[in-house]
């Protein structure tokens, strides 16, 4: 028998391989082999691949996504691919038509017959040859040099002894290979958590070729893969553990997909007249910083202005709608294995996710009355705070909720309390149809944009109300008489929370972007050497990293020694105090000044300094965590500005979060 060169697969029955590719000139890849499998066995039938992300259409030989908006992808299927060399090791498949696959596959069969013990051996094989029917110019023949018989495509037109002359090896079979992440993702369970991840700045100069960037959608890619194969390493050791204890495996971990939710695109038209101007205003030196501005910073400058901030909510938001009932398509047992969905933002997403959740908690809250069994989500649940007012129409309360888009045109608000919420240039009715069980902010400047919108006073109100509604409730037998002293701790945290199970805002300590949360739950009067340090981010809020653990008792112990400038700093706070009542007293005498409803209130309100010291902070905001503010913690040689380049682009490779979301994802049985 003959030796064949380029014979990969030499199985009698050849299986396809199918392959894709995103446009011509691209290098065909071939699908996992689990999508190559289904698509041999549904007779032409579409099938879901990439774990559901993706549908592929052998009919018309194109791939489309299901979760993104990309551009459909070429397929097509293969047994016999021309073998490109690029280099002494190096070469490249491409795949043969079908048409001419079974061609060379007959012409194959009938040499392997030939040359076999009963057949009548390989002089009138080697004389024919084929013409390649999508390559009319070139043509397949058997070349035999001594005992290696290979499969040739060379010009149908040969040179003189075939010099000069292209020639190519035809191999059969794709051969040995593997897809990153495919045994991870096969080895886990169904799916039973999703998470909308919402991209934040930049993302339109991410996603230009000729910048090397990645997208959020190429992110999320190795996000996955990351996070599968986390999950299995630690199922794979657990499984260990229960062998050599003799006891039943435990079952594999379910899978968590991860959606992303792009808005750039649908706001950013070529067409749209916004950016049309805006390339007009454009001047024409240094392109590549313009570019930035245009592309980055624009994003920031387009949100804060009422209508496009409120086409971005409505676009976010009707992506989300339509992204849950496509899953659920997709995974139509995910509601009945009681699976979850969770909401994820990054940069200026997060504070998107943070108006999306405003928006959802204003029409819970107003549309549907609490305690509702037929509602579907069940505010119930959330235990969150009921709409209040301000103290100067708490008396007289009207419709106009305290914090509601102060800003909305054709809305009657009280603008000068601020608002938590987006302001938008109408009423936004469309909200996200679950609530989230966790939200996660990375990188945020949330705490900026409440800041911006003066949300600080509003949740101090709150707090204020909390405060006065809980001291109402002291009973008092005797209404002329002033009520029983007890000794309640005051009320430190204002109440207000977000529809959402928990709620994380995880920052690196270097990013430019992000901002905290927790101060502005706190009351004004707090100072910024009172306020709590954000916790470390560990999984399980216990694993906390050796080195940081001693950077944290260097810090207290530099707090400790700078006491000693404090017992100053109090003095001159006593003597500024004392001036500033003997200033009110002499004010009020002589009727000097009228203070409004907000001055008195400020004027009435205690001061905080020293009141949360040493008391452990519960804010509602943070749902079924009692904290907000998370830090990853830093390595063991960090420079703080060296880190600072990188730290806002590297959330979703850090080993900390991968971690964290794993944890927090995890099936609970």
């Amino acid at each position: 028998m003959p030796t064949w060169e380029g014979i990969e697969d030499a199985s009698t029955m050849l299986p396809r391989i199918w392959l894709t590719r995103a446009k011509d000139g691209d290098v065909w890849k071939p699908l996992r082999k689990i999508d190559c499998k289904a698509l041999n066995e549904s007779r032409g039938e579409e099938v879901l691949i990439e774990g559901g992300r993706a549908t592929a259409d052998p009919k018309n030989g194109s791939i489309r996504f299901n979760f993104v908006s990309r551009p459909n992808t070429k397929l097509m299927p293969a047994t016999w691919f021309t073998k490109e060399e690029k280099g002494s090791k190096e070469f490249i498949l491409q795949p043969l038509p079908e048409v001419d696959s079974w061609q060379v596959e007959l012409l194959y069969q009938n040499a392997v017959r030939a040359s076999s013990s009963l057949g009548e051996g390989l002089d009138k094989i080697l004389k024919e040859e084929i013409i390649l029917e999508s390559e009319p110019q070139f043509k397949v023949v058997i070349q035999r040099n001594g005992g290696l018989l290979t499969m040739k495509k060379r010009p149908k037109t040969s040179r003189f002894f075939s010099l000069g002359e292209v020639q190519y090896t035809l191999q059969r079979g794709y051969g040995q290979y593997t897809i990153e992440g495919e045994d991870d993702e096969n080895a886990l369970g169904p799916v039973t958590h999703a998470v909308f991840v919402v991209h934040g700045i930049g993302e339109a100069m991410w996603s230009k070729e000729e910048v090397n960037m990645l997208t959020t959608y190429d992110e999320l890619n190795l996000l996955r893969s990351a996070f599968n194969k986390k999950k299995v390493m630690t199922w794979r050791e657990e499984c260990k553990k229960c062998e050599k204890l003799k006891q039943p495996l435990p079952p594999p971990p379910n899978k968590v997909e991860f959606i992303p939710i792009e808005w750039y695109d649908k706001v950013r038209s070529p067409s749209h007249a916004l950016m049309a101007s805006l390339n007009a205003v454009t001047l024409r030196s240094i392109p590549a910083l313009r570019s930035i501005a245009n592309d980055v910073i624009f994003d920031v400058l387009m949100y804060l202005t009422p209508e496009y901030c409120g086409a971005i909510l409505e676009c976010v938001t009707t992506q989300i709608i339509e992204l849950y009932s496509t899953f659920q398509r997709i995974h139509p047992s995910f509601i009945a294995r009681e699976g979850k969905f969770s909401l994820v933002g990054h940069s200026l997403g997060s504070v998107i996710a943070w108006d999306i959740l405003s928006i959802l908690k204003d029409n819970m809250e107003k549309n549907v009355p609490k305690g509702d069994e037929s509602d579907p989500i069940n505010i119930d649940r959330l235990d969150s705070p009921r709409r209040i007012h301000s103290l100067a129409t708490l008396d007289n309360a009207t419709d106009n909720p305290l914090g509601y888009q102060a800003c909305a045109k054709g809305t009657e608000t009280d603008s000068k309390h601020g608002t938590w919420g987006p302001c938008l240039p109408q009423k936004m009715l469309q909200t996200i149809p679950f609530t989230p069980h966790l939200t996660v902010f990375l990188g945020s400047p949330v705490g900026l944009f409440l800041t911006l919108r003066g949300a600080h006073a509003v949740f101090d109100e709150m707090r204020a109300i909390a405060e006065a509604e809980r001291a109402s409730l002291i009973p008092c037998d005797n209404d002329d008489e002033p009520p029983p002293v007890f000794n309640v701790t005051p009320i430190i945290c204002s109440p207000f929370s977000l529809p959402t199970t928990s709620l994380y805002n995880i920052f690196h300590p270097s990013d430019p972007v992000a901002y905290r949360i927790e101060p502005l739950l706190l009351p004004e009067g707090v100072s910024t050497h009172e306020l709590p340090n954000p916790l470390f981010l560990s999984p399980d809020g216990k694993s906390i990293r050796l080195h940081v653990k001693a950077r944290q008792v260097g810090d207290q112990l530099f707090k400790q020694f700078g006491s000693i400038s404090n017992i100053f700093d109090k003095s001159i706070e006593k003597a500024a105090e004392a001036a500033a009542a003997a200033d009110a007293e002499a004010l009020a005498k002589g009727k000097m000044v009228s203070l409004d409803a907000k001055e008195e209130r400020k004027a009435a309100t205690p001061k905080f300094q020293g009141c949360i010291k040493d008391r452990e902070m519960t804010f509602k905001l943070g749902g079924t965590t009692s904290r907000v503010d998370f830090q990853i913690q830093p390595g063991v040689i960090d420079n703080e500005y060296l880190s600072a380049v990188t730290a806002h682009s590297s959330y979703f490779a850090n080993e900390d979060i991968i971690d964290f979301l794993i944890f927090n994802t995890r099936d609970l049985e």
